[in-house]
């Protein structure tokens, strides 16, 4: 295996680690209390608390784990090393270049 190849390996076994992670801290953030009866004959009741802290966890858990991701397919996608996937286009090509007329404009010492 290359060097590129190893480095998404590594970035795909890390998101998937931190996924578990995730999971873990969401169900962390519930917890779940029993309340006796508040009269007699009533009935008892439960309830539920969800600590945002645990939430937050988990949410920035999963955005660096998908940002791994992203990381992953990037370095399995693009060219060689030091290259883009695809040649840039030129602002000539995208007909953006600075005109007036029909010969470009020199801005240099404009102020």
């Amino acid at each position: 295996m290359n060097r590129r190849a190893m480095g998404s390996a590594a970035e795909i076994a890390s998101a998937v680690v931190l996924s578990i992670l995730a999971v873990w801290c969401w169900t962390s953030a519930r917890v779940t209390s029993d309340f006796g009866p508040v009269a007699p004959g009533a009935p008892s009741y439960q309830g539920t608390e969800y600590s945002g802290s645990w939430i937050a966890g988990a949410a920035a858990l999963v955005t660096v784990a998908g940002l791994l991701v992203i990381d992953a397919v990037r370095r399995r996608v693009a060219g060689p090393a030091g290259h883009p996937a695809e040649p840039s286009t030129s602002p000539e090509d995208l007909s953006l270049a600075d005109r007036v007329g029909s010969r470009p404009v020199d801005h240099r010492g404009a102020e």
